[in-house]
């Protein structure tokens, strides 16, 4: 059963002379099941988001793991030495 108190309503407002305003509201206005279709749209954005954000921290991870090892374009030659650690692997192979 739901309770009133468990629904909440947004009010929107899309300023027509602006284009992208203008878009949204003719494509939202078009749907049948305009809620559903927020909810999607907005869960789908912010998990495109949060996933741009996990690739960011990989790469400073990375980034930082090449600076402590002081790779660079002219040294970029692996001897049994500097292997990369498996670590760095271990990040790959969890993704």
């Amino acid at each position: 059963m739901i309770f009133l108190d468990e629904i909440r309503r947004l009010n929107l407002s899309f300023n027509l002379e602006r284009e992208e305003d203008s878009t949204a509201y003719n494509i939202i206005r078009t749907k049948r099941q305009k809620t559903a279709y927020i909810i999607q749209a907005v869960l789908a954005y912010e998990n495109i988001n949060l996933g741009e954000g996990e690739l960011k921290r990989i790469k400073n991870a990375l980034r930082e793991v090449i600076r402590e090892m002081n790779f660079t374009a002219d040294n970029c030659n692996i001897t049994e030495e500097s292997q990369i650690p498996d670590e760095v692997f271990q990040i790959f192979d969890c993704m």
